[in-house]
């Protein structure tokens, strides 16, 4: 049975309780970063669940302690927050899991188990629940990106998913797919000069796509494994920053055009638009971005957004 350490001073930690334990987890409840470091050297968590804001200290600090002392537990932090309001410090401190309360009880037990266990971390299978069809397209060249993602929403539409926000879903669909082709497989110049490429024998980029009816799901997989934790928190941080810059700008009527950057604009669409998602990497092996949606979802710009990137260093 595995533990899991909670720690929030809020009445939210009864809701979290309940969700781990009759999960079949054991829990241990504290509310503040003092009393979970005096736990921590008293047991053995497979999993620590602690809210952002602790009263006396701040998660953060507790956050630093586990990352020291015990770097092998993993961590999801809670907020009621927005995150781009705290991202700073997230990006600062290397914070790879954030969920929004109240959080959705199979979001947060699927990121658990994957997190403790690094099983199954890869396939849409294992992410998506009651899959009824599933395919697949490899791209081997960036001419077929443009092709490939129109045959990608027209299947979903047949499905029977409205797709009111196609032209949202094109662009995240066409942004990540070109960062995986370009970026994982070394092409960034060629990338930024729009330079068309084709990848070396063996190498590719593979899309899958599925229904379940009442939802559908999306990934992007390379198998080289380059992307990191810090690079996404890099990506989103900067696009964070522009869309303060930019605010500022139009407030101000200053000169934008040194602001606007491409920079994890994909990425960052991805934790805007997708209602559940996992960055997934083992490091040199393979790299997937799994994106789910409910049937009819909508695009919200100020939506709360979380985080969520679960590493395998094996």
């Amino acid at each position: 049975m595995y533990q899991v350490l909670i720690v929030d001073f809020s009445v939210y930690k009864i809701t979290l309780e309940k969700i781990f334990t009759e999960a079949g987890y054991a829990t241990q409840v504290c509310e503040s970063a003092f009393e979970a470091m005096q736990k921590l050297r008293a047991y053995d968590f497979d999993l620590i669940v602690s809210e952002v804001e602790l009263p006396g200290d701040n998660a953060f600090d507790l956050y630093n302690y586990i990352a020291a002392t015990y770097p092998y537990i993993p961590t999801i932090m809670t907020t009621d927050k927005m995150i781009d309001t705290i991202f700073d410090r997230i990006f600062s401190e290397g914070i790879g899991n954030v969920l929004c309360k109240p959080v959705k009880k199979d979001d947060i037990l699927t990121l658990a188990d994957k997190l403790i266990t690094k099983e199954k971390i890869f396939g849409l299978g294992n992410y998506l629940r009651g899959i009824r069809d599933e395919r697949h397209i490899r791209i081997t060249a960036s001419s077929q990106i443009q092709k490939a993602i129109p045959v990608v929403l027209s299947q979903i539409q047949q499905w029977g998913h409205s797709l009111e926000n196609r032209m949202v879903l094109n662009l995240l669909l066409n942004e990540m797919t070109i960062n995986a082709v370009y970026h994982s497989h070394g092409y960034t110049r060629e990338k930024e000069s729009r330079v068309p490429i084709e990848l070396e024998d063996g190498k590719f980029v593979d899309i899958a796509y599925a229904d379940t009816g009442a939802s559908f799901g999306i990934s992007i997989s390379d198998y080289n494994g380059t992307l990191t934790k810090e690079r996404i928190l890099g990506a989103i941080n900067s696009v964070i920053v522009q869309n303060r810059e930019l605010l500022k700008a139009s407030e101000t009527g200053g000169d934008i055009s040194n602001i606007i950057a491409e920079t994890g604009r994909g990425i960052d669409l991805v934790r805007k638009l997708c209602g559940e998602y996992y960055f997934i990497i083992k490091r040199g092996v393979r790299t997937e971005i799994i994106m789910l949606f409910d049937k009819d979802f909508v695009y919200d710009n100020d939506a709360y957004t979380s985080l969520k990137i679960i590493e395998d260093f094996a």
